[in-house]
C-alpha cells in the first residue's frame, strides 16, 4: 500500500514541485491549500505524514497543530513543518504542539526534504 502524504501550503508552486517529486518516489500525494480545507483531509483521508506550513489561509498551522493535539488518532500522525517562520518562539511553538521536524524554506533544499520525508515513512 502506497504511503500518503499531504501537503498543506498556499503557494500553488511549492505545492506542485512537492507534489511531482513524491509521485517520483511511489509516494501518493494529497493536496490542501488552507487551513480549513486541510485539516478536513486530514480528517477524512489519513494521510501517514504531513507537510505543513504554518502561514496559510482561513485557519494557520498553528491551528491545524493545535486540533490535531485533541484527537488522539491524528495526533499519531508525523508532521514536518516547512515554513518561512524562523523566530525561535514559532519553531518551539509548532514542535511543542506535535510537529516532529521544522524546516525554514530558504534554508533547505527540495531534496532535503523528500529524504526527510522517506526517513519518516
Amino acid at each position: 500500500m502506497a504511503k500518503k502524504v499531504l501537503i498543506i501550503e498556499d503557494d500553488e508552486q511549492i505545492s506542485r514541485v512537492y507534489d511531482i517529486k513524491l509521485k517520483q518516489e511511489k509516494i501518493e500525494t494529497i493536496l490542501a491549500a488552507d487551513g480549513d480545507e486541510g485539516f478536513k483531509k486530514i480528517v477524512s483521508e489519513k494521510p501517514d505524514l504531513i507537510l505543513l506550513d504554518l502561514m496559510i489561509p482561513k485557519h494557520d498551522g498553528f491551528w491545524v497543530l493545535e486540533e490535531m493535539e485533541k484527537n488522539p488518532s491524528l495526533k499519531k500522525i508525523t508532521v514536518l513543518v516547512l515554513s518561512n517562520l524562523g523566530q525561535k518562539t514559532d519553531i518551539e511553538r509548532a514542535m511543542k504542539l506535535g510537529a516532529k521536524d521544522y524546516f525554514i524554506k530558504a534554508d533547505v533544499s527540495v531534496q532535503e526534504i523528500i529524504d526527510k520525508i522517506k526517513g519518516f515513512l
